[in-house]
């Protein structure tokens, strides 16, 4: 089954490049297919990174993360941001305005996703947190905790983190929370807010994952893979570890209504 959709994925790929300004072409490796305007070299550094980063996700969430059910994993590398961006408003076309993004997983018919090459210098960052979020699509995690052990395993792949929390980055997130805000980031709505938002909740997202992996380290993957979006992975983290969200929010933000409600729907990573 897998080579059959392989075989359509190289199709559809291949009708893809001709609709594609001139330069296009299709790569591969065991396990991906590229499709890129990149030179020889760059486009197989991006399948062996590919592949390197695979195997370390694999292993190191080899508890919960999954690859399988369709064939290679598909990556579009678009030499320049209007490309890029013009293939996301076509996949999503009611979404309006889009936050500044360098890639994205894409789980729609046959999951794949998409990386700017314009944004130089880090192309193997995005390819390992996009794989992440492909190995967990299987899961119905709420946005927030996707993405924070996305960018954990990020780091993880790439031997390094740019993690940081500081007094000023304290008081911008005590600033922009409250009893309001903080639903749009268990909704996951915040994930795509063209302002501070955005970069306020993915951080928020790693600060809450961390801690539980310092807090509950052999807890963490039962609570992944019980989660589930519709109360942000409440009731899964108070199973797992006997602890609320709420309380684990009041832990870096202090007291407040921060509790999540049971009723959000999904939304795409």
């Amino acid at each position: 089954m897998n080579d059959a959709w392989t075989k359509l994925a190289t199709q559809w790929v291949d009708q893809l490049i001709e609709a594609l300004p001139t330069g296009y072409s299709r790569r591969e490796s065991p396990e991906f297919v590229l499709l890129s305007n990149s030179d020889a070299t760059t486009a197989n550094r991006i399948l062996r990174w590919s592949e390197d980063s695979r195997q370390v996700i694999l292993e190191t969430l080899s508890d919960v993360a999954r690859d399988a059910g369709y064939g290679k994993h598909v990556v579009f590398a678009f030499h320049d941001t209007d490309t890029y961006y013009d293939y996301i408003a076509d996949i999503y076309p009611d979404a309006g305005e889009f936050a500044l993004s360098g890639g994205m997983f894409i789980d729609h018919g046959y999951g794949h996703f998409a990386i700017c090459m314009a944004y130089s210098g880090e192309h193997d960052r995005t390819i390992a947190h996009e794989l992440n979020h492909a190995f967990l699509r299987h899961l119905p995690l709420p946005l927030w905790l996707n993405e924070g052990v996305t960018q954990v395993i990020e780091d993880i792949v790439v031997d390094g983190s740019h993690f940081i929390v500081d007094h000023d980055t304290v008081r911008r997130h005590r600033e922009y929370w409250n009893s309001e805000s903080i639903h749009w980031f268990w909704s996951g709505d915040s994930f795509f807010s063209p302002d501070d938002g955005q970069e306020l909740s993915y951080h928020l997202s790693q600060i809450l994952f961390r801690n539980l992996m310092s807090d509950y380290p052999k807890r963490v993957s039962d609570f992944l893979n019980t989660a589930n979006f519709v109360d942000a992975g409440n009731s899964a983290l108070h199973d797992a570890c006997g602890v609320s969200l709420g309380d684990r929010v009041a832990q870096f933000l202090g007291d407040g209504d921060w509790a999540p409600h049971a009723d959000y729907t999904e939304i795409d990573a």
